[in-house]
């Protein structure tokens, strides 16, 4: 794919969004949502929460058009203002912030794999903007992804999936609500088979590694021993500057398949030794599971971004709220 052609793409996105450019919607005092033709990002008194990108983003100089991407969250922000996730890294260029694609896709026989880009058999697209919504207390999008595998015919969409994003500021931080809707789109079947990273992930802020950031999940393991264990939350933090610390808490919910969800994390041995932060719930990373036409399939996570730390009691408070369906 050339870059003129990236380039008119993204000028697609621009014009199907919902909001269309440089438009913000709440008041600057509460919760709002900014659209300045590329990306929707979401407000708490003015300083960001997180930012949807339904532009293509290309890949970086020098590097194969096929990394390019859109349809994912970046930046994700803890409250003071530091950035938490990374996009592109060089040692894995298909890595995009926070972002919900799957690895190992059976449809019609075949495999896909629509997170591995440079395997050039599937990938992940926006499609449009749905909605904003804005009021003094909370805010969000919706939006409309497709999943389209590189079949032996040519490209097809095979899964749409609708994505429904609701923030809101609480004293821990921010807290936002992120849903997936996952519907088969061409009257065929899908089966997601189980492999070992897969579904709703983040790739956190480069200057994260073994030696400034821990891990913590919802049945006490740490770091070397979470990989491949099942868990209701896990609790990520690191440096965020000189002497400060922030991070963030990923819930899962209790309806969401093969709940409590398995986990994939890098180790401390990751990347020849640094250490670098990728967490991946991973519904799917030991059991397969098939998707029917007519039929939508939901998976919610709840997010915190927080400065400073957070105990692990109040981890398990904002679970079992998140359970019981409050809102915070």
């Amino acid at each position: 794919m050339t870059k003129k052609l990236l380039a008119l793409l993204s000028l697609a996105a621009v014009l199907t969004t919902a909001c269309g450019p440089s438009r913000q919607a709440g008041s600057s005092r509460g919760m709002s949502v900014r659209d300045d033709g590329r990306a929707v990002t979401l407000l708490s008194a003015g300083k960001p929460v997180l930012s949807y990108n339904y532009a293509v983003t290309p890949a970086p100089e020098g590097v194969s058009d096929v990394y390019a991407r859109s349809g994912y969250i970046h930046p994700a922000w803890t409250p003071s203002g530091f950035v938490l996730t990374e996009i592109q890294p060089r040692d894995h260029y298909h890595h995009y912030g926070i972002w919900n694609p799957w690895t190992k896709v059976e449809y019609e026989g075949k495999l896909y794999d629509l997170w591995n880009l440079g395997e050039r058999k599937g990938t992940v697209r926006a499609r449009r903007i749905d909605a904003v919504y804005a009021k003094r207390k909370t805010c969000g999008f919706d939006a409309t992804l497709d999943h389209v595998a590189f079949t032996p015919e040519g490209e097809k969409a095979i899964l749409e999936e609708q994505w429904r994003v609701r923030a809101q500021e609480v004293p821990e931080g921010f807290l936002w609500d992120f849903e997936s809707r996952l519907t088969p789109s061409s009257g065929r079947p899908v089966t997601i088979k189980a492999y070992r990273y897969q579904g709703f992930s983040i790739r956190a802020n480069a200057s994260w590694t073994r030696q400034n950031s821990t891990m913590l999940t919802s049945e006490g393991l740490e770091r070397p021993q979470i990989d491949g264990s099942r868990a209701r939350w896990i609790l990520v933090e690191g440096e965020t500057g000189p002497g400060r610390r922030g991070g963030f808490l990923f819930l899962a919910a209790k309806e969401n398949y093969e709940a409590p969800e398995p986990l994939r994390i890098w180790n401390e041995e990751a990347n020849g030794g640094r250490g670098d932060v990728f967490v991946n719930f991973c519904p799917t990373k030991m059991k397969d599971w098939t998707l029917e036409p007519g039929h939508t399939y939901v998976l919610r996570y709840r997010v915190l971004t927080f400065d400073g730390t957070v105990a692990p009691e109040t981890a398990e408070r904002l679970w079992e709220a998140f359970a019981a369906g409050n809102k915070e």
